[in-house]
């Protein structure tokens, strides 16, 4: 445990970013995590909330120290996963890089999200991950939009993540994360309101961790204290409607 301190201890995750507030109380809601979009489940507790998030963030800013994020994605998610690993997240389900096929001539980034994890993912979480997709779309001026953005995409090419958190009674922590790269023939601005066409090539991978609690329990600490003030600058509420 002591190496595995001292390694996130020396850990590059890069620079500090701008500010935005969230709260966790363990209702389903989403969050912007940098160049990640995250639907919490209901009974994801607040803590463990906040470790799916601080893990998801650190494993991107420690990828981004080692690889360019958009020009060399495939070194990027290597470090990404192995960030993951060392930190007490066991991968019980990871699948290469396959190419998106669309069914339709345009189509949007929700469209390929459903397409790609609807046979990962449960109804109820499939449905969660629409909802959160929803409502960080209709949130034009929203501080997620802003933090989600500029790590997701450059010009006409992108790496970004959609993930589903989800906690069981007995306290067992999964994170279903679709990893996805595109590169596009035309500028993108705004990347969940782009309408795309088949001359988009859009690659996407799913990975599944849970969490070793006795391991993440002895980082905790120091995960906190790597990320400082990072999480609070590249981590943004997704409110979800009520009812």
């Amino acid at each position: 445990m002591a190496s595995s301190r001292g390694a996130l201890r020396e850990l590059d995750i890069g620079l500090d970013a701008r500010e935005a507030e969230l709260s966790l109380d363990g209702t389903a809601t989403g969050a912007a995590c940098a160049g990640c979009l995250v639907a919490l489940a209901a009974g994801v507790s607040p803590q463990h909330g906040r470790d799916v998030l601080q893990s998801l963030l650190l494993a991107q800013l420690a990828a981004n120290a080692k690889a360019n994020r958009f020009k060399d994605p495939l070194t990027w998610y290597r470090t990404y996963q192995s960030t993951l690993e060392s930190i007490g997240w066991v991968a019980f389900s990871d699948t290469s890089f396959t190419r998106y096929v669309p069914q339709l001539n345009r189509y949007s980034l929700t469209r390929v999200v459903e397409d790609t994890l609807r046979v990962r993912t449960s109804p109820d979480e499939l449905d969660l991950l629409d909802d959160v997709l929803l409502a960080f779309t209709h949130d034009d001026g929203g501080p997620a939009q802003f933090v989600w953005e500029c790590p997701s995409h450059s010009g006409g090419i992108g790496n970004f993540q959609i993930a589903v958190a989800t906690e069981e009674e007995n306290g067992t922590v999964t994170v279903q994360v679709g990893r996805y790269t595109f590169e596009s023939p035309v500028h993108v601005t705004r990347l969940a309101h782009e309408e795309f066409g088949r001359d988009a090539k859009f690659s996407s991978a799913y990975l599944a961790m849970t969490l070793n609690e006795q391991v993440f329990a002895g980082l905790r600490a120091a995960v906190e204290q790597k990320l400082e003030n990072r999480y609070d600058a590249l981590v943004a509420q997704i409110g979800l409607p009520s009812g």
